[in-house]
């Protein structure tokens, strides 16, 4: 059983003064984040995270909350890949993109921040505001995270079924990630923004003019939801990147399973490569 991380203690407060079960009796924090299992208020007080009945959540060494129940090594995004994505996004060839993103937060001056699949928190960290959370079911990917970034509190969960009180967040973010309808709608407040990033049409199109026969462009498809689109921002970038982001870039997108050893073997042939990076911001508002 994989609980390093997560220890669900069931055990009986000696105290009768006080109506909850705490790890620790020190400074406590009322926290936006509901115990997976009963849905009730979790408090943060120093290393560890307890509800009212009796659930009890240390935090990683690192500073990452695991509150996915079903433990496995096999969520989220494995060491290779994270450490691909992770080189890669260090250059800055996507801070284009975190810079736009940072300007429509700043727009917004939201108080509360939930980014939904956040990775190693390159986005994350940048933004501004009194409480940030990062989702996401890769460990490794969390554990740099935490590491890199103190303000924000990274949290092992599906962006399907979050941690998350109703309607207690301000602003939350989708970058490169499914659309979590369900809880999208049901944790951002009234007036909340939700902001979509998607890849543009010519997204990374000269790499896969290299990886396939039939290289094709990307689609934006509309997304079902109840929240009215405020704008709709697309943002397109030429990066010359040499041999190392090539292959960098190459293991953080899905061509590295398309393609594989035979894409593999095209990129070890290039130098350097000249590609497109497009992105689709779209911003909503919960009615």
């Amino acid at each position: 059983m994989y609980i390093l991380e997560l220890h669900m203690l069931y055990l009986s407060s000696t105290n009768k003064k006080d109506p909850f079960f705490m790890c620790n009796r020190k400074e406590s924090v009322i926290m936006k984040l509901i115990c997976p299992i009963c849905g009730k208020p979790l408090i943060k007080e120093n290393k560890s995270v307890s509800c009212e009945n009796r659930h009890c959540f240390d935090f990683a060494k690192s500073g990452y909350l695991n509150l996915l129940l079903k433990q496995s090594r096999d969520h989220g995004d494995n060491p290779t890949m994270v450490k691909a994505r992770t080189a890669f996004l260090e250059t800055d060839h996507y801070n284009f993109l975190r810079d736009e993103i940072s300007k429509i937060i700043k727009k917004h001056s939201p108080s509360s921040i939930a980014d939904f699949g956040c990775g190693e928190g390159y986005y994350t960290k940048m933004f501004q505001a009194d409480e940030v959370y990062g989702f996401d079911l890769s460990k490794d990917a969390l554990k740099h995270a935490s590491k890199q970034d103190k303000h924000a509190q990274y949290v092992v969960s599906s962006i399907f079924n979050l941690p998350l009180k109703d309607q207690s967040i301000d602003l939350a973010i989708t970058c490169f990630a499914p659309f979590a309808k369900e809880e999208i709608e049901r944790i951002l407040k009234d007036k909340g923004i939700f902001i979509f990033v998607t890849p543009g049409s010519y997204h990374l199109y000269e790499l896969k003019q290299k990886l396939y026969e039939h290289p094709y462009l990307n689609t934006t498809e509309n997304i079902d939801t109840s929240l009215s689109i405020l704008d709709t921002i697309e943002i397109t970038q030429k990066m010359h990147l040499d041999n190392e982001s090539l292959i960098n870039l190459f293991y953080m997108t899905p061509y590295a399973y398309k393609t594989g050893v035979q894409g593999m073997e095209i990129l070890n042939t290039l130098n350097h490569l000249d590609v497109t990076a497009s992105f689709i911001i779209r911003v909503y508002q919960k009615k």
